[in-house]
Protein backbone atom coordinates (compact mmCIF):
# COMPACT_ATOMS: atom_id res chain seq x y z
CA UNK A 1 0.00 0.00 0.00
CA UNK A 2 1.55 3.42 -0.86
CA UNK A 3 1.84 6.03 1.82
CA UNK A 4 1.91 9.70 1.91
CA UNK A 5 4.18 11.20 4.56
CA UNK A 6 2.50 13.97 6.96
CA UNK A 7 4.61 16.56 8.06
CA UNK A 8 8.61 17.28 7.27
CA UNK A 9 8.95 14.64 3.70
CA UNK A 10 12.43 14.47 4.90
CA UNK A 11 11.62 12.94 8.13
CA UNK A 12 8.93 10.45 7.11
CA UNK A 13 7.85 9.72 10.82
CA UNK A 14 4.11 9.35 10.22
CA UNK A 15 2.87 7.59 7.77
CA UNK A 16 -1.05 7.29 6.01
CA UNK A 17 -2.01 5.46 3.48
CA UNK A 18 -3.94 6.76 0.40
CA UNK A 19 -7.19 6.62 0.32
CA UNK A 20 -8.62 4.66 -2.83
CA UNK A 21 -10.60 7.99 -4.20
CA UNK A 22 -6.81 10.29 -3.79
CA UNK A 23 -5.36 6.91 -5.36
CA UNK A 24 -7.74 7.08 -8.28
CA UNK A 25 -6.43 10.97 -8.77
CA UNK A 26 -2.91 10.49 -8.20
CA UNK A 27 -1.78 8.21 -10.84
CA UNK A 28 -3.48 10.31 -13.55
CA UNK A 29 0.17 12.47 -12.86
CA UNK A 30 2.16 9.36 -13.35
CA UNK A 31 4.35 9.76 -16.62
CA UNK A 32 3.12 5.99 -17.51
CA UNK A 33 -0.64 6.81 -16.95
CA UNK A 34 0.52 10.03 -19.12
CA UNK A 35 2.41 8.17 -21.66
CA UNK A 36 -0.42 5.69 -22.52
CA UNK A 37 -3.04 8.38 -23.03
CA UNK A 38 -1.02 10.46 -25.05
CA UNK A 39 -0.05 7.44 -27.34
CA UNK A 40 -2.96 5.52 -27.43
CA UNK A 41 -4.93 9.20 -28.27
CA UNK A 42 -2.68 9.77 -30.98
CA UNK A 43 -2.82 6.21 -32.54
CA UNK A 44 -6.93 6.32 -31.84
CA UNK A 45 -6.86 9.79 -33.88
CA UNK A 46 -4.89 8.19 -36.73
CA UNK A 47 -7.25 5.23 -36.90
CA UNK A 48 -10.36 7.76 -37.03
CA UNK A 49 -8.69 9.26 -40.14
CA UNK A 50 -9.35 6.08 -42.08
CA UNK A 51 -12.84 5.24 -40.73
CA UNK A 52 -11.96 2.53 -38.42
CA UNK A 53 -14.67 3.50 -35.97
CA UNK A 54 -14.49 0.71 -33.38
CA UNK A 55 -11.30 -0.04 -33.54
CA UNK A 56 -10.28 3.50 -32.77
CA UNK A 57 -12.51 3.50 -29.96
CA UNK A 58 -10.95 0.04 -28.72
CA UNK A 59 -7.33 1.68 -28.86
CA UNK A 60 -8.60 4.69 -27.79
CA UNK A 61 -9.89 3.50 -24.44
CA UNK A 62 -8.89 -0.36 -23.54
CA UNK A 63 -5.34 0.34 -22.71
CA UNK A 64 -5.95 3.53 -20.56
CA UNK A 65 -8.24 1.81 -18.87
CA UNK A 66 -6.35 -1.18 -18.42
CA UNK A 67 -3.27 0.90 -16.67
CA UNK A 68 -5.34 3.00 -14.89
CA UNK A 69 -6.83 -0.53 -13.17
CA UNK A 70 -3.33 -1.84 -12.72
CA UNK A 71 -1.57 1.63 -10.98
CA UNK A 72 -4.71 2.24 -8.93
CA UNK A 73 -4.30 -1.16 -7.37
CA UNK A 74 -0.81 -1.66 -7.78
CA UNK A 75 1.73 0.36 -7.89
CA UNK A 76 3.10 2.83 -5.04
CA UNK A 77 1.80 6.18 -5.83
CA UNK A 78 2.77 7.96 -2.49
CA UNK A 79 5.63 9.25 -3.21
CA UNK A 80 4.01 10.81 -6.79
CA UNK A 81 1.23 12.71 -4.41
CA UNK A 82 4.30 14.33 -2.65
CA UNK A 83 5.40 15.80 -5.93
CA UNK A 84 4.19 19.43 -7.53
CA UNK A 85 2.41 17.45 -10.40
CA UNK A 86 0.84 15.06 -8.05
CA UNK A 87 -0.24 18.44 -5.47
CA UNK A 88 -1.95 19.65 -8.56
CA UNK A 89 -3.81 16.64 -10.01
CA UNK A 90 -4.81 16.55 -6.07
CA UNK A 91 -6.20 20.01 -5.73
CA UNK A 92 -9.94 20.56 -6.03
CA UNK A 93 -9.44 23.13 -8.78
CA UNK A 94 -8.10 20.56 -11.39
CA UNK A 95 -11.52 18.66 -11.30
CA UNK A 96 -13.12 20.57 -14.04
CA UNK A 97 -9.85 20.18 -16.06
CA UNK A 98 -10.42 16.71 -16.66
CA UNK A 99 -13.94 17.82 -18.58
CA UNK A 100 -11.62 20.34 -20.47
CA UNK A 101 -9.06 17.30 -21.22
CA UNK A 102 -11.43 15.29 -22.57
CA UNK A 103 -13.40 18.03 -24.88
CA UNK A 104 -10.22 18.74 -26.33
CA UNK A 105 -9.99 15.16 -27.04
CA UNK A 106 -13.17 14.73 -28.33
CA UNK A 107 -12.78 17.61 -30.87
CA UNK A 108 -9.36 16.28 -32.05
CA UNK A 109 -10.57 12.97 -32.45
CA UNK A 110 -13.72 14.83 -34.40
CA UNK A 111 -11.21 16.44 -36.49
CA UNK A 112 -9.97 13.42 -37.65
CA UNK A 113 -12.93 11.62 -38.39
CA UNK A 114 -13.38 14.97 -40.49
CA UNK A 115 -10.32 15.06 -42.28
CA UNK A 116 -9.82 18.81 -40.94
CA UNK A 117 -6.50 19.71 -39.05
CA UNK A 118 -7.37 22.83 -37.74
CA UNK A 119 -9.84 20.78 -34.77
CA UNK A 120 -7.15 18.54 -34.36
CA UNK A 121 -5.10 21.32 -33.64
CA UNK A 122 -7.50 23.11 -31.33
CA UNK A 123 -8.40 19.75 -29.76
CA UNK A 124 -4.62 19.23 -28.74
CA UNK A 125 -4.42 22.87 -27.33
CA UNK A 126 -7.56 22.55 -25.22
CA UNK A 127 -5.75 19.55 -23.62
CA UNK A 128 -2.48 21.04 -23.08
CA UNK A 129 -4.42 24.53 -21.68
CA UNK A 130 -5.86 21.67 -19.48
CA UNK A 131 -3.11 20.55 -18.26
CA UNK A 132 -0.91 23.64 -18.36
CA UNK A 133 -3.64 26.07 -16.28
CA UNK A 134 -2.53 24.88 -13.18
CA UNK A 135 0.96 23.82 -13.84
CA UNK A 136 2.62 27.46 -14.48
CA UNK A 137 3.58 28.75 -10.86
CA UNK A 138 2.07 31.26 -10.11
CA UNK A 139 3.98 35.03 -8.67
CA UNK A 140 3.54 36.50 -5.44
CA UNK A 141 2.25 40.02 -6.14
Amino acid sequence: MSRVYVGNPNTRRSALPLAFRERIVIHQAHPLKLATDWVTGIAAGWLLWGHDLVTALLVGFVPSIAVSLYMVMRVDLGRLADTRIGRYVSSPRTRPSDGIRFLGLAVAWWGAWMHMVLPIGAGLAVILIGWGKGLIARRPA
